[in-house]
């Protein structure tokens, strides 16, 4: 019996041993597949976070290029503003606009044999980005000497279908390598595409059909000044909702067309309209989405405006867009922009000129004064008054379409097109 009873604890103990392992292997394998799991979603979370750091990064280089665009000002090799008179904007380097049509091509250079668009690319850089504009080749930025990786995008144009409309590409990446960095054999961890459609909010959207045009009359009493339109689509020289008060005047109008058409009075629909459409009808949005725009410089002058508005001027790279608040004094000698570079000008209260002041571009008044013009004083482009004009003085007022081309097609602010936006 005490045999038995032995035999039997050695067959419960065995019994036990078996359901232990069992145990212990079933154990092992639920911690194997928990780790397995872990794993794998340790790997996606990497994925992802590194597939959202470079679509960010592509982001950020559609909003930077938006605001280089938009920034009037001259930039060096690292993107930043620059003091040299002979640097151009971020816009001018990048994109060549058909003054005349609007037509918007990015520029090229000669890469490899072929012609490549120009890039611009950003790195992270610490706490900042450290950036590169080249004119005539690819972008030039330093790897970054942290160990940990920083996100980097490169960005460039593509032409588009329509006038005023660009395509801008970017390309974000984890680090400086890849698709961000022309050239490169390296290879980042993980990298996006953007694309979106840019069209252009002009400075001014429609050119007027008149040298001056004006809501009430148009007074230069005695004066012998100039009053020029030789474009044969336009003609007009004087368009006013009032009278015309300019016996002396000097006109000229297009070739063959007699003079008689040069001055239309008493436009009872023109006299009508109301200041804010207006200012629509030629802008193509109100007074405040006009000044509320990047491009646009405000000032606010007690007195003469010639050296803030000079100033305001010379810091712009390319055709610049004023907003002066109350009214503008000009004494002359002063010249206001140029042929290649106009300037388009909007004044709340009224504008008075005195002496010789020159002006290439457009100039958007309540009321229109020009007194005392010894010397040189003209305009190249046109005067728009919401009110009338009034003076002693014998400028030269000549309609240049192309300085108004200038202005139509090249000035103003680029903004996202609705819809465009596209991820690869």
């Amino acid at each position: 019996m005490q045999i038995l009873h032995s035999s039997t604890r050695r067959q419960h103990g065995a019994a036990a041993l078996i359901v232990v392992l069992v145990l212990l292997f079933a154990m092992g394998l639920v911690a194997t597949f928990a780790n397995r799991n872990l794993l794998f979603e340790q790997r996606s979370s990497a994925n992802q976070y590194r597939s959202t750091q470079a679509f960010e990064a592509a982001e950020a280089g559609i909003e930077w290029a938006l605001a280089q665009l938009n920034a009037n000002q001259r930039i060096g090799a690292d993107c930043r503003p620059s003091a040299d008179p002979a640097a151009t904007s971020f816009r001018s380097r990048h994109l060549l606009i058909a003054a005349n049509t609007g037509v918007a091509t990015p520029t090229t250079w000669t890469h490899a044999g072929a012609p490549t668009p120009l890039q611009a690319s950003c790195t992270r850089a610490g706490d900042g980005w450290s950036c590169s504009c080249p004119a005539q080749r690819l972008p030039n930025l330093p790897a970054p000497t942290s160990a940990t990786p920083a996100a980097a995008f490169t960005v460039q144009f593509a032409p588009a279908v329509k006038p005023g409309v660009v395509r801008l590409v970017a390309n974000g990446c984890t680090s400086l390598a890849g698709a961000c960095l022309t050239g490169s054999t390296g290879r980042a961890d993980a990298s996006a595409r953007i694309e979106v459609t840019l069209g252009l909010v002009a400075g001014l959207r429609t050119a007027p059909a008149a040298t001056v045009t004006t809501r009430a009359g148009f007074d230069a009493g005695s004066a012998a000044l100039g009053l020029h339109n030789a474009d044969p689509s336009t003609g007009i020289a004087v368009h006013a909702g009032g009278v015309i008060d300019a016996a002396l005047a000097r006109l000229t109008p297009p070739a063959g067309a007699p003079t008689t058409g040069l001055l239309v009075a008493h436009d009872a629909a023109l006299a009508a309209l109301p200041a804010d459409r207006f200012f629509a009808s030629y802008f193509g949005v109100d007074r405040a989405a006009w000044q509320a725009q990047p491009a646009v410089t405000r000032l606010s002058c007690t007195s003469d405006c010639a050296t803030l508005l000079g100033e305001a001027i010379a810091a712009a790279a390319d055709a610049a867009l004023i907003h002066v608040d109350g009214d503008l004094v000009l004494a002359g000698p002063v010249t206001l922009g140029s042929p290649q570079r106009p300037v388009a000008i909007v004044v709340t209260g009224t504008a008075q000129f005195d002496g010789a002041v020159g002006l290439n571009g457009l100039l958007y008044a309540a009321s229109l004064r020009w007194n005392s013009t010894a010397g040189a004083a003209f305009v190249r482009g046109a005067l728009i008054s919401e009110g009338g004009y009034q003076g002693n003085g014998a400028p030269e007022l000549v309609y240049d379409p192309l300085v108004l081309d200038t202005l139509r097609h090249t000035s103003g602010s680029f903004a996202r097109v609705n819809g465009s936006w596209r991820d690869f």
